[in-house]
């Protein structure tokens, strides 16, 4: 018995020898091979992964370790940064610029995409774009401004998002003249995907539905059902959920929000699942379903706890919650929900504060200086672009003084003319004001316009729900364009500001007159002074008044019981 375990020792012994010398002889694209087929976050690759990082370290081939490592990052489920920064550190070895931008991107990638940590994940991109806005590898440059884009949408610079995707979708969408490597072409088609994604996410907060929709179809013609783009199919349909929201179609909603949510679990894509847990809640309340609502928007919070991240988006789930909770007494829970929303428009405000300063001063100014270099290329043409330029603008600087000096004499006159009608409704002997008089009709219908807009904020007609600027041009006898301009020049405000401020005074006084109008509820009060949505309404009273409506009302209620 002894000898036959003896014997099965030493066989075994001659198998893993002879499977590590023939592992120690292979070529590297063997080693790849051997674990090509392996999906992301499996670690049995590692029986391969680890004996390539060995041999790559052994010969002292940067390259191929930078490789190694990169492949690693995608096979580990625990120790992704760890990986990202031991590819940084073998990349930094070889000088090579593109494998550095390569190695700083993929660290970038694992910040945003495992983690949603836009912050070190900036850091990251911005470190890659020092060597990629200069790399030859045009998918390499590519990539990396796609995520650049990426936070620029995360910011809300939908435009300046959406001008960055048109460029990525127009690379990634053209096939090269000469043939490519199956991963890459497969990389190729990931990123057109997913730039399709993004490119629809910035039409949709744009209000474009209709390019949106357009561009969701062909992203699913795109995707067809093949499962190496599960994920991506998940977005689009992400997305058509939320334009079947927006056009109250919500049966419709649900069933395309859950399709989605079942491919952006399996891949734990929580940010994704977030939303679509967000407009399945409100889908769900305008069906009359609460209990549906109250569980998806609950699941948001559990997102939050688990990964300390939320995106704007879907902060109004935590509203929903609060209102629901104080509407049948709750108190325990209201609390717990207003203090997580808190916590969450802290990490908001942080997060933005930090990225807006970041993208600006290393990607936006160097964009910049970019484009100065190639003007001063061509330095006697752009300097004869420039003193045009220049002259135009000094010119049209002029003009607009003297125009702003004249508009602002016609303003004091109608000033002193109010004045003197309001004292002589009095009964107060006053000496006579002139008032100067222009022969131009434009000053002369500024003047009316303006004594209507007065009539028209005395009345309180801004009330009025659904008033838009053309109706009330339409109301006030005149054009659109020359009320806005009006209204801007006078009022210090465009149309919707100036419609706004209006009402959000009006319900201030009433709040601060009456205790009637303090026991109103949000939806009542936004009602009242003519906003037709709560959230819109709350976010307006709280810019002008520095407090939100409910921290008024304490106040105020507070005060009263003092006196």
């Amino acid at each position: 018995m002894c000898n036959q375990l003896m014997s099965c020792m030493k066989g075994l012994i001659f198998f893993l020898t002879v499977f590590a010398v023939l592992l120690t002889a292979q070529d590297y694209a063997d080693f790849r091979s051997r674990y090509d087929h392996y999906p992301n976050d499996d670690p049995g690759a590692f029986r391969y992964v680890h004996p390539y990082i060995e041999k790559a370290k052994r010969e002292g081939n940067y390259e191929e370790l930078t490789q190694a490592y990169k492949d690693a990052v995608s096979f580990s489920p625990e120790h992704k940064i760890a990986y990202a920064d031991s590819m940084i550190s073998a990349a930094s070895r070889t000088r090579n610029p593109d494998l550095l931008a390569t190695a700083y991107l993929t660290k970038g990638t694992v910040y945003y995409f495992n983690y949603r940590k836009y912050k070190p994940a900036l850091d990251e991109y911005l470190k890659a774009w020092q060597y990629a806005q200069h790399s030859k590898s045009d998918y390499l440059y590519y990539k990396n401004l796609y995520h650049i884009g990426v936070v620029k949408s995360y910011l809300g610079y939908y435009s300046e998002a959406l001008t960055i995707f048109e460029r990525c979708k127009n690379h990634f969408r053209n096939p090269h003249s000469e043939p490519e490597p199956p991963n890459i072409k497969y990389n190729r088609r990931k990123g057109y995907l997913n730039t399709l994604h993004q490119e629809a996410v910035s039409l949709l907060h744009l209000q474009r539905t209709d390019k949106a929709q357009a561009v969701l179809e062909s992203g699913l013609a795109e995707t067809g059902a093949e499962a190496d783009y599960a994920l991506e199919r998940s977005y689009f349909y992400n997305l058509q959920g939320i334009v079947a929201y927006r056009q109250k179609r919500d049966s419709a909603a649900v069933t395309l929000l859950a399709t989605a949510l079942a491919g952006l679990e399996k891949k734990n894509d929580f940010t994704h699942a977030a939303i679509a847990y967000y407009y399945l809640g409100k889908s769900s309340a305008r069906l009359g379903k609460s209990e549906d609502a109250l569980r998806n928007f609950a699941k948001i919070d559990s997102v939050f706890r688990a990964h300390s991240f939320i995106l704007p988006e879907v902060r109004g789930a935590y509203e929903f919650l609060i209102t629901y909770y104080h509407h049948i007494g709750n108190k325990e829970q209201e609390l717990y929900y207003t203090t997580q929303l808190l916590k969450a428009d802290q990490i908001i405000s942080a997060d933005f504060k930090y990225l807006s300063g970041k993208i600006y001063k290393e990607y936006d100014t160097q964009d910049l200086l970019e484009s100065k270099k190639r003007l001063e290329s061509t330095a006697p043409f752009f300097y004869l672009i420039i003193g045009i330029l220049l002259a135009a603008f000094m010119g049209h600087a002029l003009y607009l003084y003297r125009r702003r000096r004249a508009e602002m004499e016609i303003y004091r006159q109608y000033q002193s003319f109010l004045l003197k009608a309001q004292e002589e409704q009095q009964g107060v002997d006053v000496p006579p004001v002139a008032l100067k008089r222009h022969h131009k009709i434009a000053d002369r219908s500024l003047i009316k316009l303006l004594h209507k807009l007065e009539t028209f904020e005395n009345s309180r007609l801004f009330l009025e729900k659904g008033l838009t600027r053309q109706r009330l041009a339409a109301a006030l006898e005149t054009n659109e364009s020359y009320l806005s301009k009006v209204i801007n020049e006078y009022k210090e405000n465009n149309f919707n500001g100036y419609i706004n401020r209006l009402r959000i005074q009006y319900i201030t006084q009433k709040l601060r007159d009456s205790s009637v109008h303090r026991s109103f509820s949000i939806e009542g009060l936004a009602a009242e002074c003519g906003f037709a949505d709560r959230i819109k309404f709350t976010k307006a009273f709280t810019e002008i008044n520095g407090m939100s409506p409910r921290e008024m009302i304490r106040e105020l209620n507070r005060e009263a019981a003092h006196l």
